[in-house]
């Protein structure tokens, strides 16, 4: 794994402050978000799920997208604590294989293969994602669920991604989008946890293009903010509200309200959600 080798005045670089975020708060993140370290997807404002609900579901549909079956070998980019992995795995009967640049969820994720019973098919490694250590064409799918924003180069990680998979293989990813004029960036400037979390955010329309020049073919492109950002973010809130002392207990205070100026100064960034589908040409 690649770490930031230093900033001048004592400044955080984006590598420093992502893997240092991500090993401090990763357990926390998960018990905001119902097990994953990603949204929920709500079908209607009348859905009742839960977040962990929401968060499987999301899962789901991405899993879905991927198209994929028993055997067939899948490349979790930026897998989090191991969720998503080990559900699509348990769901399709696929090898999945996650990359995490932090070992403190490399490490949790392996562990939870293990307490599912799915190690032997459910793997993790702590890696830099931009430098991957996998044969070309290795791979039947990739996905990038919510961590293609974190990465310093999208353009750059589609290629590889592109490289890593076998010829009709498919790639699916979720990516923060800029739907409105928002201050955001002077607050990343100042707050480099902002930054880890929301990454420079996307045009939707954008992607077709990015992907064409990656080597990929694209399939689907939809905005499906209305269904996961606000929603998710509510939960968040309500159980920083309600379980505090709970979370003060196992976390400590400091984690605790640290997520409450987080979670508020999100919900104010106006940011949107979307699902990204791309195949790789060939048979």
């Amino acid at each position: 794994m690649t770490r930031g080798a230093g900033s001048p005045a004592g400044r955080l670089s984006q590598q420093e402050a992502e893997d240092g975020f991500y090993n401090d708060t990763s357990e926390f993140l998960a018990e905001l978000s119902g097990g994953s370290l990603h949204m929920g997807y709500w079908e209607s404002p009348s859905d009742r799920a839960t977040m962990a609900e929401a968060s499987r579901r999301l899962t789901q549909l991405m899993g879905d997208r991927l198209k994929i079956g028993p055997g067939d070998r899948v490349l979790d980019i930026g897998c989090g604590t191991g969720a998503p992995a080990i559900q699509l795995a348990q769901s399709t009967g696929a090898v999945v294989v996650g990359v995490t640049n932090s070992p403190v969820q490399a490490r949790l994720a392996t562990e939870q293969a293990r307490e599912a019973g799915v190690a032997d098919r459910v793997s993790f490694r702590c890696e830099d994602a931009g430098e991957l250590d996998f044969p070309r064409r290795s791979f039947d799918a990739v996905w990038l669920l919510e961590s293609i924003m974190a990465m310093p180069d999208r353009l750059a990680m589609l290629r590889q991604a592109a490289t890593l998979l076998r010829p009709g293989g498919r790639l699916a990813l979720t990516d923060f989008l800029d739907r409105t004029a928002s201050s955001f960036g002077a607050q990343q400037t100042d707050a480099p946890q902002y930054a880890v979390l929301l990454g420079k955010l996307m045009l939707l329309q954008d992607y077709p293009v990015l992907l064409q020049e990656a080597g990929l073919v694209p399939v689907e492109m939809t905005d499906v903010s209305d269904r996961t950002v606000a929603r998710t973010l509510g939960c968040m809130r309500r159980t920083l509200e309600g379980d505090r002392a709970s979370l003060t207990r196992r976390f400590g205070a400091q984690v605790v309200d640290r997520f409450d100026g987080i979670v508020l100064r999100l919900e104010a960034a106006g940011f949107g959600y979307g699902i990204v589908v791309a195949d790789r040409p060939g048979h």
